[in-house]
């Protein structure tokens, strides 16, 4: 149906050529091609959210939202640093649950020299099935040299 063979583009090119296509059983057709082929994970997301995006599949709780984790990541990247007033240093985790997302970010709350120590702060940021920011909170601030959180996750306990 569609002549495209998606293991001739990379996967930021294969998202861009999805854009065009709106034909769900094209874009089925080409999923198997593509797990045929090289089965790259990331080429069979892509073409997943196009297809529940073309589909008007979602839940029926988020009006069938179809914003991706690539488009959340993005807005996140995009809109966390100007949103709390401070340079973001990374998004630490990013999950979506009954149509919502949340981004669990660090943020550099005070630079210092050595960086290690750094105090960061983990912020939760909360977004509709649209992706769109409608509240964030800090959880924590440490130190970025603070290796003892790390030790202490697996354990249950921070």
């Amino acid at each position: 149906m569609v002549d495209l063979d998606p293991s001739e583009r990379t996967i930021d090119e294969l998202r861009d050529e999805l854009d065009g296509i709106d034909d769900p059983e094209a874009l089925e057709e080409l999923r198997e091609t593509e797990a045929d082929g090289e089965d790259r994970s990331g080429a069979k997301e892509a073409i997943d959210e196009r297809l529940a995006t073309v589909s008007g599949e979602g839940d029926e709780a988020d009006g069938g939202d179809t914003v991706g984790i690539v488009e959340v990541r993005d807005r996140v990247r995009e809109n966390a640093s100007d949103l709390i007033g401070r340079p973001l240093d990374g998004i630490v985790e990013i999950e979506r649950e009954d149509g919502e997302w949340r981004a669990l970010v660090e943020i550099i709350e005070r630079n210092s020299v050595p960086d290690t120590q750094d105090i960061l702060g983990r912020y939760a940021l909360d977004l509709d099935g649209n992706g769109e920011i409608t509240g964030y909170r800090r959880l924590e601030r440490y130190r970025r040299g603070d290796t003892r959180r790390d030790e202490q996750a697996p354990a249950g306990g921070r």
